[in-house]
């Protein structure tokens, strides 16, 4: 199945200079070196881009909409594809550039940042340890806030489902899903996860499905909706929308995997054909599911299926089991960096009980995190902006104006450097804005 090979190319793209290994053998403390894969052709590397990206954050997207209004909406999610697809396709410039430039440069995103810095101005040469890190740390937060994303939305969903015959508190909720998500991730294989993807994968698409099927039985209609929303409501948009889209360390283990590497970017290229295809599932799902449901929009637009009907109630059930086990994935990710970068060369004892120890710890810092912030939007929104947001535009930009520093006069740098200049911008200004206005929303 191309979809586990898939997410283990990318738990390979975002280790050491060691994380060709995998955990074919648990309780061999070397790993075994992963199976040689077919090369990718551009309609599988279509395919592959639109399953990494439409996931179910797309059920967040009616309210995003809500808070930025119809017009508005459309205005920001549009943008934000075209600056995300950007950043994605600059990046494999870059890489591809670095890697002509230093045969023996790792072709991973930590790779190309390392050698980005290490052959940019002499001034950054020596950050380049700190930006590495610093990558690592995002992509962790990214990991790390997804999960608690996770757990509020199975809680959420399991709630909406058995209401009202168990009205508890959310956070009893998520306690009682605890045993169950620290048994997924105690799998240290992921081809043994292989069927329950497929089937999850299967079941959001039949979800999106049925919730459309709620959107139209009756017409919808324009009264009482918006068509802008309040500028204050602009960073957490960008958080939600991030969340929902971005897949950024996605792009360069698709690249080395491409029959053709050039396939990939260009103006009909995989990035650019696949960022038309879900930017206009995006913007259909998120308008109609906002024009239907208005300012009530639910972080999930699950939790708006009406209650009490047994096909709305098996959809939320459905779609939690479904997530519980999209949670192995996400922390086998933020695992692998803690174990490949800072524990396996370190530790030479009892090294598979430190594997699950760390599973474990990981799962518990995240449930303590969603009982703390029972709140969906909230926490959609801060991990799409400090994840998903900095990573998909922050460092590819950085990485950009590095790589190609070298110009022969000032317009060239205009020219060459002006879309990097306003993501930085934008970035920035939603990056902190974004996390002052999550301090004075009510958990």
């Amino acid at each position: 199945m191309f979809f586990i090979t898939k997410i283990l190319s990318v738990i390979r793209s975002i280790g050491s200079t060691e994380s060709q290994k995998t955990n074919e053998d648990v309780e061999s403390t070397k790993g075994t070196e992963l199976p040689i894969c077919p090369k990718t052709s551009y309609f599988d590397g279509l395919v592959h881009m639109f399953r990494a990206t439409v996931g179910t954050g797309i059920l967040a997207l009616p309210v995003a909409f809500s808070q930025l209004g119809y017009i508005g909406g459309i205005i920001g999610v549009v943008f934000i594809l075209f600056i995300s697809n950007y950043c994605a396709v600059i990046l494999v410039d870059c890489q591809r550039e670095l890697s002509r430039r230093n045969k023996d440069m790792v072709p991973t995103y930590q790779g190309t940042v390392q050698a980005a810095f290490a052959g940019g101005p002499k001034a950054v040469r020596s950050l380049a340890p700190i930006f590495v890190t610093s990558t690592n740390i995002f992509i962790l937060l990214g990991q790390i806030g997804g999960i608690c994303v996770y757990i509020v939305f199975i809680a959420s969903n399991i709630k909406a489902a058995v209401y009202p015959h168990f009205d508890m508190d959310l956070r009893y909720f998520e306690l009682l899903i605890f045993i169950p998500i620290v048994a997924i991730n105690m799998v240290l294989n992921l081809k043994k996860l292989s069927v329950v993807s497929t089937l999850g994968n299967a079941i959001l698409l039949t979800s999106v499905a049925v919730v459309l099927y709620y959107i139209f039985r009756e017409p919808i209609s324009m009264e009482g909706k918006h068509a802008f929303g309040p500028i204050s409501n602009v960073p957490q948009f960008f958080g939600t929308v991030f969340f929902a889209s971005c897949c950024i360390t996605m792009v360069l283990p698709l690249q080395n995997e491409m029959k053709r590497e050039d396939q990939l970017g260009g103006s009909c290229g995989v990035l650019n054909v696949s960022a038309y295809l879900y930017g206009s599932l995006y913007v259909a799902f998120g308008l109609c599911g906002y024009l239907k449901y208005g300012d009530a929009a639910a972080g999930s637009i699950t939790l708006n299926l009406p209650s009490g009907e047994m096909l709305g109630q098996a959809v939320q059930l459905l779609l939690a089991l479904s997530v519980l086990t999209a949670t192995a994935i996400h922390n086998y990710i933020g695992v692998s960096i803690i174990w490949d970068d800072y524990l396996d060369k370190r530790l030479t004892k009892n090294r598979l009980l430190a594997q699950y120890l760390i599973r474990i710890l990981s799962i518990t810092f995240t449930l303590l995190v969603a009982l703390l912030v029972p709140n969906l939007e909230l926490l959609l929104s801060v991990t799409g902006v400090l994840g998903q947001c900095t990573l998909s535009t922050t460092v590819p930009c950085i990485v950009n104006i590095l790589t190609y520093y070298e110009q022969p006069s000032f317009w060239a740098y205009v020219r060459k450097f002006w879309i990097d200049a306003i993501a930085l911008i934008v970035t920035v200004v939603v990056l902190i804005f974004g996390l002052a206005s999550a301090l004075f929303i009510d958990v």
